[in-house]
């Protein structure tokens, strides 16, 4: 061969050479890709595996208790069947995060028991039909109508509902009941009026709850001594102590959102299934969500912080691992390292076909450089 040939042969291998190893760095940065992937499934796998979710407890028909996942609805919608009371507090404005429905009632209703029976549906029953206002003189009923009102004519039923002052009247013997009602009219200012107002009430519903609720139920059923009535409503056969956990449960609701300042609402489809799972994983990890238990022994009886982290199963919630996330993630590892593995599997084919390609180009070019300096030796050697 041609010094020229030979060269030129040599000058097309070493183009070759260069597009092969130019390949072959593709291949190796896309081979760092996939590690770079695989580490990262690696991790979402890991992360799936230390991932929890809180749940909550509810008794069974035997007295043992389940837990089902915590969101909004578990934890706060009323359940005869929950072990305890629970509230969720946005962590910012310190209010009670609350159905619409209870933000509704809480605007409406300026005292907690007129509260909780609206929250029964009582609401519009707290007086007589026949008689002076019925409701509209009722304590509580409307934001203008609450407080202490001095007395000016219409005695004391402005310091009670129609049916509550039905059943003071017909307990003019419980000289307690009637002390804590005139110290309402003695308290010599705005303060202890109000003091006293909320002691008489606290008083009147310990003692006289189910005489109340019969009155109250007599109204939704129809007008006392009236029932065949055409305009009288009709109402379930309901006995007081089927309502009385549920009537306490609004009580404690309306004194949580007191003492929190307010009530802010969640959007309904946050409330319940895995969006609403996902809402309350997510908010109170991040912080931005508390929660509070009602606490019913004596001296501490009222509202307090739980964590399920740091406190005993005393508060009925407990932190376990999401079996439905590792799962899916589970089976999206497997998937996704098959796919890596393939691709891997096919740079490391390709890869090996391109040394191959190099090796034979660079003992081609290597026999060619040596044709060559042998021609050149052979050819020039004559001068030297």
């Amino acid at each position: 061969m041609g010094m020229a040939a030979s060269q030129a042969r040599l000058l097309s291998l070493t183009s070759r050479l260069h597009d092969v190893e130019y390949k072959a760095q593709n291949i190796e940065a896309q081979k760092i890709a996939l590690a770079t992937q695989k580490d990262e499934l690696y991790q979402n796998y890991c992360d799936a595996l230390d991932a929890t979710k809180i749940q909550v407890a509810f008794r069974n028909a035997d007295a043992s208790v389940s837990y089902v996942d915590a969101n909004y609805s578990t934890l706060c919608d009323y359940s005869e069947t929950r072990v305890k009371q629970y509230a969720l507090i946005d962590s910012q404005s310190g209010n009670m995060i609350v159905s619409q429905e209870v933000a509704d009632k809480y605007k409406s209703y300026t005292d907690k028991y007129a509260f909780a029976y609206a929250m029964l549906g009582f609401e519009g029953n707290f007086g007589w039909e026949n008689g002076n206002q019925g409701c509209e003189i009722g304590i509580g009923i409307a934001q203008e109508d609450y407080g202490y009102y001095s007395q000016s004519g219409t005695g004391y039923s402005l310091y009670m509902t129609e049916c509550e002052q039905d059943v003071y009247d017909s307990h003019s013997e419980d000289t307690k009941l009637v002390d804590a009602f005139e110290a309402i009219e003695e308290a010599e200012n705005d303060s202890d009026k109000q003091k006293a107002l909320d002691e008489f009430r606290e008083y009147l519903y310990s003692k006289y709850s189910d005489e109340i609720f019969d009155r109250m139920n007599i109204i939704k059923g129809g007008i006392k001594g009236d029932a065949e009535d055409d305009n009288a409503l009709t109402y379930p056969d309901t006995e007081w102590e089927e309502l009385r956990k549920e009537f306490n449960y609004y009580v404690q609701l309306y004194e949580g959102i007191e003492t929190a300042g307010g009530c802010t609402v969640l959007e309904e489809r946050y409330m319940s299934g895995e969006a609403g799972n996902d809402w309350f994983q997510n908010m109170v990890e991040a912080g931005l969500v508390t929660i509070q238990i009602y606490n019913t022994d004596g001296a501490n009886k009222g509202w307090v912080d739980t964590n399920v982290a740091t406190s005993t199963n005393e508060n009925y919630l407990q932190e376990v691992q999401d079996e439905t996330d590792l799962k899916r993630a589970e089976a999206e590892y497997e998937y996704e390292l098959d796919k890596i593995n393939q691709k891997d599997s096919k740079y490391d084919t390709d890869l090996s076909k391109l040394e191959t390609e190099r090796t034979s180009i660079t003992t081609e070019m290597d026999a060619l450089k040596q044709v060559r300096d042998d021609n050149i030796e052979r050819t020039f050697g004559i001068f030297s």
